[in-house]
């Protein structure tokens, strides 16, 4: 079920919880691998949960300001204090993220020290996350699809507008993330170098670190140049790259091996940025080039 087809209001807050499910499965995952001793990157596990985090706060928005209030009328007391237990885990829902947060933190300066730690809090967040997610679509969601009158639920729906823009944008992102296994590269894209009639070219990924800036791994051996970004009317920022192969060094900037940072992101909230693609350049959001020239 995607966004479009879910048009009853009570369809679309459980789809939501599948789409988080899903993003709940793949930390908890991770958790596993990080408690069988092997690290995985910082800001795969970083992405993740801003991700959640950003979800569920849409989310917890909609059930607990625009549905409860048309429910009020309709919905029986227990089905309030169904409400009300959801809302409860909305509140603390943020402080779990947070502690994850910050263990991921500590694990990001000292893996070894903080890896168990890091595991731990990422294993509460989804095993208490998953709890609620399947409470709320057995009990507050499923009373009131009997409770809800038609004209109650198109206001809802209506209400839901505010934020459709919000929640499609971070599907999109969701869907991206979740294309790769836990420690697997990201989007992959071919690089070619700049320097007139060179044909090397090499492969490459776009990666994400801990505090959300995104960026173009540079393949060993290459160095990269970066161009001043351009800014056009509707928000969207483009910035070209020249990649230079080890051949040609001399063309560009040292930034051999390293990743390439290209601007932040915040998970899907906010402009959207994008990069253009000419010979020896590479962009990384939204739709990734498979062959950036």
């Amino acid at each position: 079920m995607n966004a479009i087809e879910a048009q009853d209001p009570l369809d679309e807050l459980e789809r939501e919880n599948d789409v988080a499910e899903k993003l709940i499965e793949r930390l908890a995952e991770m958790a596993i691998v990080l408690k069988e001793g092997r690290n995985l990157p910082p800001g795969e596990i970083s992405e993740g949960l801003r991700l959640l985090e950003q979800y569920r706060t849409v989310h917890a928005a909609r059930v607990d300001v625009d549905l409860k209030v048309e429910a009020r009328p309709w919905a029986m007391s227990t089905c309030f204090q169904h409400l009300d237990a959801i809302a409860n885990d909305h509140q603390t829902e943020g402080d779990r993220i947070a502690r994850a947060q910050e263990a991921l933190k500590e694990f990001t300066l000292d893996p070894e020290e903080a890896r168990a730690r890091l595991s731990q809090a990422l294993a509460d967040l989804t095993e208490k996350d998953h709890q609620s997610l399947v409470y709320e679509n057995d009990y507050p969601l499923s009373c009131l699809r009997a409770a809800l009158p038609d004209g109650a639920a198109s206001r809802v729906s209506a209400a839901f507008e505010a934020t459709s823009s919000a929640i499609a944008d971070l599907d999109g992102h969701i869907v991206r993330y979740l294309e790769h296994a836990p420690g697997t590269p990201g989007h992959g894209l071919t690089v070619r170098c700049s320097r007139a009639n060179c044909e090397a070219s090499a492969e490459s990924h776009v990666v994400s670190s801990n505090d959300g800036r995104l960026g173009i791994e540079v393949p060993l051996g290459w160095q990269v140049a970066p161009q001043s970004p351009n800014f056009s009317k509707d928000r969207t920022i483009r910035l070209k790259v020249d990649f230079c192969c080890p051949a040609h060094h001399e063309k560009c900037l040292a930034h051999e091996g390293k990743a390439l940072p290209m601007w932040m992101d915040e998970g899907g909230l906010g402009p959207q940025r994008e990069t253009t693609a000419g010979r020896g350049s590479g962009g990384c959001c939204g739709p990734i080039p498979e062959d950036a020239r």
